[in-house]
C-alpha cells in the first residue's frame, strides 16, 4: 500500500501544474500515513489541502474526488449523506512548517509537532456513501470495520471520493 501512496503526491503535483489544481482535490507532500497511529508517532508528513472558500452553504460536491480530510458536519444514515467541512491536515515536519506560515504557536498534544489541522474554509459539502464503501472507526486506540451509524459530527475523517460518492472513510486520532 505504501508503494501506491507513495505515487499519489506525483499524481497530485502533475494535476496541479497542468492547470487542474483549482479543483477541491488533496495536494499531499509525503506520502500518507496510517490513520491507526497517533500523529506524533508517524515519521513522514501527511497534507491534505483544499482551495480557500466562503460560502456557508451545503452543496453537491461533483468536483471533489481522490482523498479527502474533513469534519463530519452531519450525518444522515437513512440516505447515507455526508455534510463536511474540508480541511488541511498536516503531520510531522509538514505540521511545524504549515503551523509557522500560519503564526501558530506549538500547543498540547502534539499541536503544531506532531498535527495540526487548518481550516480557513467555511463551505460546506455533502457526498453519498457509494454501496458497500468500507468505513472504519478508532475504537480502543485501533482503527476498526463500523456500520456508517457509528459516524458522529465533530469527527475528522480521511476519506476517498471516486465518481462523486464516498468508497471508503477512516476516522483519524486527535489525541
Amino acid at each position: 500500500m505504501r508503494r501506491h501512496l507513495a505515487l499519489v503526491p506525483f499524481l497530485l503535483l502533475l494535476t496541479a501544474c497542468t492547470g487542474q489544481g483549482d479543483k477541491a482535490t488533496t495536494t499531499p507532500t509525503g506520502p500518507a500515513a496510517p490513520a491507526t497511529a497517533p500523529p506524533s508517532t508517524l515519521a513522514e508528513p501527511t497534507t491534505a489541502s483544499t482551495p480557500a472558500a466562503t460560502a456557508t452553504t451545503a452543496a453537491p460536491s461533483p468536483t471533489v474526488s481522490g482523498p479527502q480530510y474533513a469534519f463530519i458536519k452531519e450525518i444522515k444514515p437513512a440516505t447515507r449523506e455526508l455534510t463536511y467541512d474540508l480541511v488541511d491536515y498536516f503531520v510531522g515536519k509538514a505540521a511545524v512548517q504549515a503551523c509557522a506560515d500560519d503564526g501558530e504557536k506549538p500547543g498540547e498534544n502534539d499541536w503544531c509537532v506532531g498535527y495540526y489541522i487548518r481550516n480557513k474554509n467555511t463551505k460546506l459539502r455533502t457526498a453519498e456513501f457509494a454501496p458497500g464503501a468500507e468505513i472504519k472507526v478508532v475504537d480502543l486506540g485501533e482503527l476498526k470495520k463500523a456500520e456508517l451509524g457509528r459516524l458522529e459530527g465533530g469527527m475528522l475523517l480521511r476519506f476517498e471520493i471516486e465518481g462523486g460518492r464516498i468508497t471508503e472513510a477512516e476516522q483519524i486520532y486527535l489525541p
